[in-house]
């Protein structure tokens, strides 16, 4: 078997390098010895090392994209022949794994890293704190008679990575020019690497932060709602208390007005007084209520039933439930699932016409419990998305249950809100 490697490096001529000689003759004989006085440059083009390596750090700092500076690496490293296959390796503190920053890596180049350091010898690398040459195939493999050079990668003192390379060396000086021109395009690379990895992880901080701004103002506008209407509950109990005591005073002192009229206005007073104790209720919460615990969706929807009942009639509306019998529960709180059906409710139903009615269907499927709010009005989808507001709230109560929901409206089919909550999921406050 012939093995043909073209080296494309560049190297002086025998002749030229007589140049940098001069003759010197004595009684032992003759000898060349180096001229002092004279300066001899190597020719400057290029492709030499020196230009090699500025063309290359010009073209790592052009690439915004990681795989672009790493295809880029690979390439340059090829060049020098006597390597092949350049992967970087990137240790993972938490897990005690490595990974290659590649998408592409073979996946045999990554199990071999992989497996060396479970057993052991990346970290004995890392350790000598200089690259070593380890056996890479074996005498039933394809690759026998290949190494693998691992060159371990450092940055503030602490053991980063390793850049593996496939090569047919057994053992290379450190201060040859190429291991030298290797690990100077490393740390050029390595450099550019750590930049894009912290940029982008703080591009993804900063998006959390304003995901985190966000629900907060969302979660500050639901307190702030929740303490409107418990004023407002303050504001109407006063006038409804001095109706019910008129109410008894009429029929003492007129015992000629019927009857029955006195008992109906009392019969309405105590009906508004139930939907003021239930919204007190739904609105009221003490720290044992913010505990994230197992909760039956049916048990809320027919509590959220109760409460808008109410309305519902006075506009002439029916409510229907078709729930699914044991389902499994969900890891939430009653008020938060009160807050996303109220919520829901609120975006449909005050955009339909009068009449109608309203299905609630429970249903378990694939692991999650789907809850749909059926109207058989249909409603403008142009109008609940101008309701900003409405949608920001909803879109948060359901990102607390790492859930979904989407509405939909159809001129056959009428109007319809789609609730989707995960059974399993992060216990979350």
């Amino acid at each position: 078997m012939r093995v043909i490697k073209e080296n494309n490096q560049d190297f002086h001529s025998f002749t030229l390098s007589l140049k940098q000689l001069e003759r010197s003759s004595s009684a032992k004989g003759t000898v060349f010895i180096e001229k002092a006085e004279e300066n001899y440059s190597a020719p400057k083009g290029k492709d030499s090392p020196l230009n090699k390596i500025l063309s290359f750090t010009e073209r790592i700092n052009s690439h915004t994209n990681l795989q672009d500076i790493i295809s880029d690496f690979k390439n340059e490293v090829r060049s020098l022949t006597f390597f092949n296959e350049p992967e970087i390796f990137l240790i993972n503190e938490k897990t005690s794994n490595c990974f290659p920053l590649n998408t592409n890596c073979k996946e045999n180049i990554s199990l071999f890293v992989r497996r060396n350091l479970s057993a052991g010898v990346i970290d004995w690398i890392a350790e000598t704190g200089s690259f070593k040459i380890i056996p890479y195939g074996n005498y039933n493999s394809l690759s026998f008679g290949l190494n693998c050079l691992i060159i371990p990668i450092f940055s503030s003192g602490k053991f980063r990575g390793v850049l593996s390379t496939i090569t047919s060396f057994t053992e290379i000086d450190k201060n040859s020019f190429e291991i030298q021109f290797l690990t100077t395009l490393l740390n050029i690379v390595f450099s550019k690497i750590q930049y894009e990895l912290t940029k982008n992880e703080l591009n993804s901080v900063y998006s959390e932060l304003q995901s985190v701004q966000s629900k907060l103002e969302n979660d500050y506008k639901l307190a702030a709602l929740g303490e409107l209407t418990y004023r407002s509950i303050e504001e109407i109990s006063s006038p409804i208390q001095v109706i019910l005591s008129y109410a008894d005073l009429m029929k003492r002192e007129y015992p000629n007005i019927d009857e029955e009229m006195t008992d109906l206005i009392k019969k309405k007073v105590y009906d508004i007084k139930s939907i003021l104790e239930r919204l007190v209720k739904f609105i009221t919460t003490d720290d044992k209520a913010k505990k994230v615990v197992p909760c039956s969706v049916n048990e809320v929807i027919e509590d959220f039933r109760k409460l808008i009942e109410p309305a519902l009639n006075a506009e002439n509306c029916e409510c229907v439930l078709d729930l699914e019998e044991n389902m499994p529960s969900i890891l939430s709180n009653k008020n938060y699932l009160n807050q996303i059906f109220i919520n829901g409710f609120s975006l449909i139903n005050p955009l339909t016409e009068p009449g109608g009615g309203v299905i609630i269907q429970s249903r378990y499927s694939k692991q999650r419990i789907i809850v749909k709010m059926l109207f058989t009005k249909t409603v403008d989808l142009n109008k609940i998305n101008e309701q900003e507001v409405g949608l920001n709230i909803l879109k948060s109560l359901m990102d607390k249950h790492e859930g979904e929901f989407l509405v939909n409206s159809d001129e056959t089919t009428g109007s319809t809100i789609t609730f989707s909550f995960p059974l399993i999921r992060k216990v979350r406050e």
